[in-house]
């Protein structure tokens, strides 16, 4: 089993939310407010978190797109009523697939 190393995906809490949702897309510009729809996004996947303020990926989010890149990620604040705020954005490079094992090796008496 090869080692990936997981990413953790935070933000600061807000005093009257009761949850979050995390979104994330390889398109920045769905995030702009004249596209960006909340959960009716086209393009975009969501992940809603209760009780904290992370997100560890790939274990908590097995969704999270596997193809290697930079991905945008959209965080926003839920209240009790479901009001939802626009999202904090951030951008990082994910990979979760780990390179081929060398081709050849060996062992070698000097």
């Amino acid at each position: 089993m090869p080692l990936i190393l997981r990413r953790r995906i935070w933000w600061d809490p807000v005093a009257d939310a009761s949850s979050y949702v995390v979104y994330a897309s390889a398109d920045r510009t769905i995030f702009e407010s004249s596209n960006f729809r909340w959960g009716a996004t086209p393009g975009i996947i969501s992940k809603a978190v209760t009780g904290k303020s992370d997100l560890i990926i790939p274990d908590e989010w097995p969704e999270f797109p596997k193809e290697p890149g930079i991905y945008y990620i959209g965080v926003t604040a839920k209240d009790e009523t479901g009001n939802e705020s626009d999202p904090f954005l951030s951008q990082g490079l994910f990979k979760f697939i780990p390179p081929s094992p060398p081709s050849k090796a060996g062992i070698e008496s000097l």
